[in-house]
């Protein structure tokens, strides 16, 4: 009886020490899964923000590439940047307004976000290039504090 006895109860530590390590391997596979998703969102995550959706190069760009402009998109951008004059919002506090993120939105318009560090607003501009090839901006509207 005492043998029997030994001999279930050694079964059942054998058996469960199965299952511990089991759940071990389990959770130590979770965890490195954990880590792999998280690793592959931020890469994710890192791809969207680098692609415009709204802004096809080759399409919405043509125009600036025909007359040698190798990069559309970081051509409007500074060039916008450089034209704080558009920002429909004074600066407060002596700050100076500047331009933050720019979104192309098509070969004719864009939306900015602009502050000076303590006020912001955004606004939508047409822009189109002219016949000396320069950029001319349109302000369309604007969101500014209330």
């Amino acid at each position: 009886m005492k043998k029997l006895t030994l001999i279930i109860l050694t079964s059942i530590y054998i058996f469960g020490c199965k299952d511990i390590n089991r759940t071990e391997n389990l959770l130590a596979k979770v965890d490195s899964l954990k880590i792999e998703n998280d690793s592959l969102t931020k890469i994710l995550t890192e791809k969207k923000s680098e692609s415009n959706y709204w802004f096809d190069v080759e399409y919405d760009g043509k125009k600036l590439i025909e007359i040698g402009i190798k990069n559309p998109e970081e051509f409007i951008e500074n060039t916008l940047r450089e034209k704080t004059e558009l920002i429909p919002l004074k600066p407060t506090l002596g700050g100076t307004m500047n331009y933050d993120k720019i979104q192309l939105l098509s070969r004719e318009w864009l939306i900015a976000d602009f502050s000076d560090g303590h006020v912001e607003g955004r606004a939508i501009y047409k822009y189109k290039l002219n016949k000396k090839g320069l950029l001319e901006f349109e302000l369309l509207n604007s969101i500014e504090p209330e």
